[in-house]
């Protein structure tokens, strides 16, 4: 039996935790509104997570960009592969050698743990668990995820969410470098430059983490932070408080974006090397459409017995008689005598278009004696007469 009913009555941090305690295997259904989220367990465990809405940046092959494992060329030529052959996309990669099973692993495990945390932070919306599993999971690349980790991350960005949110401008607001920040020389550059010229150590700091300075080299352009957090390889989360603290450290501030300044990005949504092929009908749909209902129609006479077209042909009165033989003219016959005591129903044969042939072989039941009606009395017999 299904298990459903509403996230408002039983939100999703304890379900989950039903599922990892009671060890149960299946399919665990998330929806709201028109997205629908698939989460599969076993044993308690997360093999597998699907939605029907994963945004551009939540993909396999974009997930392996913003990780670094894969070119954004690379990935335009492996889509362009699928499209021939009807592949899945990571066994693609895999036997072209682009990338190892360790990178799919991890780009699996990212894709799934993305759309999670993003689905704790509903509000509302329906699930339904059934005992189900499809048999096409991916659980040579998929490893199992504990309920455990997901619900501790996803409490986590429910804590830290709105303060970062309130930190920043707007996700759809341009930000920009700011002179100090053009200024700045960042040690991830640095150490590119020492690995270059042979160089040993680097010295010097920009006060930055790994993390604020990859974050703040992807603004070589005024961007919105949504559109940053499309190419970062930091969950969404993080992203956005490594753009808040450069904000407030004075290294980001809002610019105007006029559109101008434009860079290619394969994986940022609504690419169209990326988009799915649009489909047009061909020149002849159309005329063979009205073939298909004139030659039906050419070839239909409406009373001949070769007709063609049995289906319009037997909309047609038929052109034979058939005459009732045996027991069903002897029931035709009771009830058209019942109908019409006085005549044997000849006169309603006739108007129904199937008159008998000769007379009704019933006889009129109303001219026979009522075998109910009580016998009529015997006069008494008269007294013998004595014998002379």
């Amino acid at each position: 039996m299904a298990l459903e009913g509403s996230l408002r009555d039983f939100d999703l941090f304890s379900l989950f935790n039903m599922i990892k305690i009671q060890g149960k295997n299946g399919t665990l259904v998330l929806s709201q509104g028109q997205e629908f989220v698939k989460v599969f367990f076993e044993n308690g465990e997360i093999v597998g997570c699907d939605s029907n809405q994963v945004r551009m940046e939540d993909r396999l092959g974009t997930m392996l960009v913003r990780l670094g494992r894969l070119t954004g060329e690379e990935l335009l030529g492996m889509v362009q592969v699928q499209r021939q052959t009807l592949k899945r996309m990571g066994t693609l990669l895999l036997d072209s050698g682009k990338v190892t099973a360790a990178d799919l692993q991890d780009a699996l495990f990212s894709q799934a743990t993305a759309i999670l945390h993003r689905t704790f932070r509903w509000v509302e919306g329906d699930y339904r668990f059934d005992s189900f599993l499809p048999a096409d999971l991916d659980r040579e690349h998929f490893v199992p995820i504990p309920v455990d980790t997901v619900l501790m991350e996803a409490a986590r960005i429910q804590d830290e969410w709105p303060e970062v949110e309130r930190r920043l401008p707007g996700l759809d607001t341009a930000l920009g470098k700011s002179p100090r920040a053009q200024a700045l020389h960042l040690d991830i550059d640095r150490e590119v430059s020492s690995v270059l010229d042979g160089k040993g150590q680097v010295h010097g700091s920009s006060g930055l983490t790994h993390e604020q300075e990859m974050v703040l080299s992807y603004f070589d352009h005024p961007q919105s932070p949504r559109e940053i957090i499309q190419i970062s390889r930091y969950e969404e989360l993080d992203t956005c408080k490594a753009i808040a603290d450069l904000l407030e450290a004075g290294l980001l501030e809002p610019k105007s974006n006029d559109g101008s300044v434009k860079i290619s990005r394969p994986w940022v949504e609504g690419h169209p090397d990326l988009a799915p092929e649009a489909w047009e009908p061909s020149p002849l749909l159309w005329p063979l459409v009205v073939l298909g209902f004139a030659v039906p129609l050419a070839l239909y006479v409406p009373h001949a017995r070769g007709s063609m077209n049995l289906g319009l042909a037997s909309l047609q009165p038929v052109d034979v008689q058939v005459t009732a033989e045996g027991p069903t003219r002897l029931r035709h016959e009771w009830v058209l005598r019942m109908a019409a005591p006085k005549d044997g129903g000849a006169a309603l044969a006739k108007r129904l278009g199937s008159p008998l042939d000769g007379k009704n072989s019933i006889p009129d039941l109303a001219s026979l004696p009522d075998p109910m009606a009580p016998a009529p009395a015997k006069a008494p017999e008269p007294p013998p007469r004595p014998k002379r």
